[in-house]
């Protein structure tokens, strides 16, 4: 479970700013709200809430809860700032003051994961930055196949523990594709026909769609225990700073890097197939 944003979204300390947030109340609501609502920088995100949740409510929009807690199929648990209820449907709306650095993205990348797996997995999520938001942000708020297994994927994703990894690959793929997958290396090529087709669509403007570590962590680590339990003897996970994806497997006379591997396929595609390497490498080692 995840409550770390909690701590920085009560009320306490709140303070005021003047001015406008932004646009007058007659601003077109069919425009995205980041192109109509001016965020101050690095001020109080607990206050600038409350402002743009007021903001919100003066240009009509129906605010029913702010500081929503969300609980989504599996477990996890976020709070998101502002719930609307915008022509019958539910909109989520989340803020940010400060800069986008990684833990931030993290953060923002966790909750559109738990919105995505909870009851309101089909709700419009927007996000309003006083720094401008990355693409591959505003990107992972939308709702295709492509976004929504990546997104379950962040949420089971620990650089330090490959199992984990392996594990939350695997699980997602029966959730999204319905695979019954069991660390054999028949599964590899299903695995990747399906990352090709689900992959295949182009984000906005027509560029690849962005790929999170995640991703590559979940499929190489569920490649690499494929790997690690079928040669003899078996190999081990073992962490490593200077060298591949952080992540390697051992064995007595020889180091595999799966995630690497697992990256080089989602960059390149089939000439870099992961089934074809993990089949080469047991045939290899077990030979």
């Amino acid at each position: 479970m995840f409550w770390r944003r909690r701590q920085r979204e009560t009320l306490e300390g709140r303070t005021e700013f003047p001015g406008p947030l932004a646009d007058t109340p007659q601003a077109s609501a069919a425009r995205p709200l980041a192109e109509t609502i001016e965020i101050e920088r690095d001020a109080s995100r607990a206050a600038c809430i409350s402002r743009v949740a007021e903001e919100l409510g003066r240009r009509g929009e129906e605010v029913v809860e702010l500081f929503k807690e969300v609980s989504s199929s599996t477990g996890w648990e976020t709070v998101m700032p502002i719930h609307l209820r915008r022509g019958g449907e539910d909109v989520f709306v989340e803020v940010e003051t400060g800069p986008w650095e990684g833990q931030t993205v993290e953060s923002v990348l966790k909750a559109a994961a738990v919105l995505r797996g909870s009851e309101y997995s089909d709700a419009p999520f927007e996000v309003l930055g006083a720094y401008p938001v990355p693409s591959a942000v505003r990107y992972f708020c939308g709702r295709s196949p492509a976004i929504r297994f990546q997104l379950d994927l962040v949420l089971h994703d620990d650089p330090e523990d490959a199992r984990e990894c392996a594990e939350g690959f695997k699980g997602a793929a029966e959730r999204h594709w319905n695979l019954n997958l069991d660390y054999g290396l028949e599964g590899l090529p299903q695995i990747e026909e399906q990352l090709l087709a689900t992959l295949g669509e182009r984000a906005e403007g027509g560029s690849r769609v962005p790929i999170l570590d995640a991703l590559v962590r979940g499929y190489g680590c569920y490649a690499g225990e494929i790997l690690r339990r079928r040669v003899t003897p078996k190999g081990s996970w073992r962490s490593v700073k200077d060298w591949g994806e952080g992540l390697v497997v051992e064995f007595p006379n020889a180091t595999a890097d799966p995630i690497g591997k697992a990256r080089a396929f989602l960059e390149n595609g089939p000439e870099d197939s992961v089934a074809y390497y993990v089949s080469y490498v047991v045939e290899e080692l077990d030979g």
